[in-house]
Order: structure tokens, then C-alpha cells, then sequence
């Protein structure tokens, strides 16, 4: 990726309705596009192309690849999420806090293996520098914990403050070593499973 630039993407929240179409048509190109190719081969101007936006806009958008990369894996977890609650809202909360939390993490992992591109991009954006990036990570990771904790209700704070650490730590390592080729999917998402048993063992 191209090194991070000074300049500061446009807020969402700042945009006119036709420039938050515009920045999703962007996005949506993207998430498309890792579908059949690696982060690295994804090339600013073909995305600009594909999405009919020109290729000015997008830089005023994202003024670097990697900000028009962090805003899309956003966008991908967050259509995750809205498939996530969309099920678990028709459902009975009487599955046990470990149960929740292991099928949250099968989801989550099942997910990165149907799109291994994206757990490649997730790899790269947990490493990035660019501000701007990793405030995008943190404040998804925030939003995650927040779902994650909703799912250990119950537990004390401390432990559910460890756990996340814990299974999210494993989870990041698990997709290293799946992506590069050490372990296969089903040991990377036995390592999580096997975590979250440990961590959660009272509450099962």
C-alpha cells in the first residue's frame, strides 16, 4: 500500500446525501472487489472506475488506499453485524453465555474464511499506523466489544474485560497463521473455540 497521507478523509457524518452515496458506491466496490482479489492488487483507480465515481472525488473521499480500505472493512463488518442481530433477534436468549459467545466467534471466523481477503486486510489494518486507520480499528473494536459484552451478561466485568482480550487476541494470531498457510481453517477456529471454553468455563 501507498504510504499514509497527511491529509484527512472526509467525514461520513459531514457529507451530503449524494456524497455518502458516492463514499458507499466506493466501499461497496471494494468489499466486490476482495471477493476475487488481495488487498494489495486492489488498484484506487479501477475502484474509481468500477464504482462511476471520478477518480478525484475518491482521492477527496480517502486522500490514501488505506483509508478508502479501513472504511470498507468497516462497512463489511458492519453488514455482518446487521445479518447477525437480524437472526438472533427472531431467537430465544436461552442458549448459556459460553454458547452465545462461541457462536459469535464461529460467525465471525466462518465469515473471514468465505472472504480470506478480507481476514488479509484485516491483518494489514491492525498493523497500520495511519491515524486515521487506527482510529477506524478502535472505534470498530469498541463496537464489537460492545455487542460481545451484551452476550456475557452476567459475567463480571473483569472476566468479560478478559475474555475480549483473550478471544480477540487469539482470533487475530488464528487468521495469521491461517492466512500464511501454517494451519488449516478448522485448527484456526478450534484455537478460538478452545479459548473461549477456557475463559467462559463457568459459564456454560
Amino acid at each position: 500500500m501507498i504510504d499514509a497521507s497527511a491529509a484527512v478523509p472526509m467525514s461520513a457524518e459531514n457529507m451530503t446525501a449524494s456524497q455518502q452515496e458516492r463514499r458507499k458506491a466506493l466501499t461497496d466496490t471494494v468489499i466486490d472487489m476482495l471477493a476475487d482479489m488481495s488487498p494489495d492488487s486492489v488498484q484506487i483507480r479501477e475502484v474509481a472506475e468500477r464504482a462511476g465515481v471520478a477518480l478525484g472525488t475518491l482521492y477527496r473521499y480517502f486522500p490514501a488506499k488505506q483509508h478508502l480500505m479501513a472504511a470498507s472493512m468497516v462497512a463489511w463488518n458492519a453488514r455482518f453485524d446487521a445479518s447477525v442481530t437480524g437472526e438472533r433477534s427472531t431467537r430465544s436468549g436461552s442458549e448459556s453465555v459460553l454458547n452465545r459467545v462461541l457462536e459469535m466467534y464461529a460467525r465471525q471466523m466462518n465469515a473471514f474464511h468465505r472472504r480470506p481477503n478480507f481476514a488479509r486486510l484485516e491483518i494489514e489494518l491492525q498493523t497500520c499506523a495511519d491515524p486515521y486507520v487506527r482510529d477506524e480499528m478502535d472505534d470498530r473494536a469498541a463496537a464489537n466489544r460492545i455487542a460481545l459484552f451484551g452476550l456475557m451478561n452476567g459475567v463480571p466485568p473483569e472476566l468479560a474485560r478478559v475474555a475480549s482480550l483473550s478471544i480477540g487476541s487469539t482470533m487475530l494470531n488464528s487468521l495469521i497463521l491461517w492466512t500464511t498457510g501454517r494451519i488449516g481453517f478448522p485448527e484456526a477456529l478450534r484455537n478460538v473455540e478452545d479459548v473461549c471454553r477456557l475463559v467462559l468455563a463457568d459459564y456454560a
